[in-house]
């Protein structure tokens, strides 16, 4: 499957550029009340919606072994437009770190099956998913043979075809194209 689309890279590139925006509270307050589950009932609703979204591109960040600065801001910006701006970066760093925990505890395929598991059904939810991990792939701009491995197996997780995986990532580049 090629992940260097025009359209994986122009998503790639947006999350980028709204992952580095300074949150508009900058406050380790966030931090402490969604460790303490004190969000508000809309911030609940909406980390509790994007959650099997926000593993699935947490997965992909670590699957080489090496979690970069530029797929934390790309996470960051995908879950803010997600979001629409109601996850915080303290509440999305608590995120990453309650990731880390369960990856560690849990080992990479029984996250993906409780993912996989989540999304069943939700066909939608599970193309999203998969398109945002390819986005995350590229943010570093390098693809690992660990990337493209585990975007294969998602798909396949998913239930997404080979074929609807690579019409997925040339989706948005052919719309682009008919605008030019």
């Amino acid at each position: 499957m090629e992940l260097r689309t025009r359209t994986i890279s122009r998503l790639r590139d947006a999350l980028l550029q709204s992952g580095r925006r300074p949150s508009l509270i900058a406050s380790p307050a966030y931090e402490t009340l969604t460790r303490e589950g004190l969000l508000s009932v809309e911030e609940l609703t909406a980390l509790n919606r994007v959650d099997p979204l926000a593993e699935t591109m947490f997965l992909m960040m670590s699957v080489d072994g090496n979690v970069g600065e530029d797929e934390l801001m790309a996470l960051r910006g995908a879950l803010r437009g997600l979001t629409d701006n109601l996850l915080r970066s303290g509440t999305v760093k608590v995120m990453v770190e309650n990731y880390q925990s369960r990856l560690a505890e849990q080992g990479r395929d029984a996250r993906l099956q409780e993912i996989a598991d989540a999304l069943v059904g939700e066909p939608a939810e599970a193309e999203g998913a998969f398109a945002l991990a390819a986005a995350i792939a590229l943010a570093d701009d390098e693809i690992a043979p660990e990337e493209n491995a585990l975007i294969n197996q998602l798909a396949e997780w998913f239930g997404i075809s080979e074929a609807r995986a690579d019409e997925i990532l040339d989706q948005l580049d052919e719309d682009g194209t008919e605008e030019e």
